[in-house]
């Protein structure tokens, strides 16, 4: 009997270290799986990270993170090859605080026009690099978000080198271009799409091997105070 019991004793630890080991298996995956993500599999991703063959304007860290795989060209600021400019000191540093675009708290590109009557910043390649975007066909879309409690009218423009497309957002014309779209000004983060075909027809022509000039430009018009908040600027394939 003793001899009996002590190996019902060892089956039954046996079993018991086989069932830890397997519920240990088990509960690690699904954080695997969130670490290596690759964008879809997250249902709280926004659906603006679901998309694939991103070009990459500008995108906070974590975000950049979650469509890694995804990321066919970063041309990000790095104060290195890709720079953000202010022309003429037309804005001073504005204030990028709480969540982004993407839920995220980290920064975003935020500005304040001066008073020299004017604004603008462009997003440039250091004289030595050459952005290529020439891959970009129909399929894409420009996306970025703004977010606003003032009326501005806003101008983003791209250049391909040569030639120059402009997409107004706001109420009015700017500089005679009609709008594009337009947003509520209630603080909250606004997401636009703009289709590259729509771009193209203004004359844009990605040369292949890249270009020296401004990826994108953006005007803010020339009242002092006016703030631009802008974040999450890139091209990509939306999921279908």
């Amino acid at each position: 009997m003793r001899k009996q019991s002590l190996l019902l004793m060892l089956l039954a630890v046996l079993f018991t270290a086989s069932v830890t080991t397997s519920c240990k298996k088990s509960s690690s995956e699904p954080k695997k799986d969130d670490e290596t993500g690759g964008g879809t599999t997250n249902p709280n991703l926004s659906k603006y990270l679901k998309g694939s063959d991103y070009y990459l304007i500008t995108l906070d860290a974590a975000s950049e993170k979650n469509i890694h795989a995804k990321v066919k060209k970063d041309y990000r600021t790095d104060d290195k090859n890709m720079f953000l400019y202010v022309w003429d000191n037309t804005y001073s540093a504005g204030t990028s605080t709480g969540p982004n675009s993407f839920g995220e708290v980290e920064g975003w590109t935020s500005l304040v026009v001066n008073a020299a009557g004017w604004s603008g910043c462009g997003f440039a390649p250091a004289q030595t690099f050459k952005p290529d975007l020439s891959a970009l066909t129909d399929d894409f879309v420009l996306h970025f978000a703004m977010k606003s409690k003032d009326n501005a009218t806003h101008q983003v423009l791209l250049y391909d080198g040569t030639n120059t497309a402009k997409i107004t957002i706001g109420a009015t014309a700017f500089e005679g271009v009609t709008p594009y779209s337009n947003f509520t000004r209630n603080g909250e983060w606004h997401h636009f799409e703009i289709p590259f075909s729509y771009i193209k027809n203004q004359g844009i022509r990605y040369p292949a091997g890249g270009f020296n000039a401004n990826i994108i430009a953006i005007l803010s018009g020339p009242t002092a105070g006016t703030v631009l908040d802008v974040d999450g600027i890139f091209f990509y394939k939306p999921a279908k």
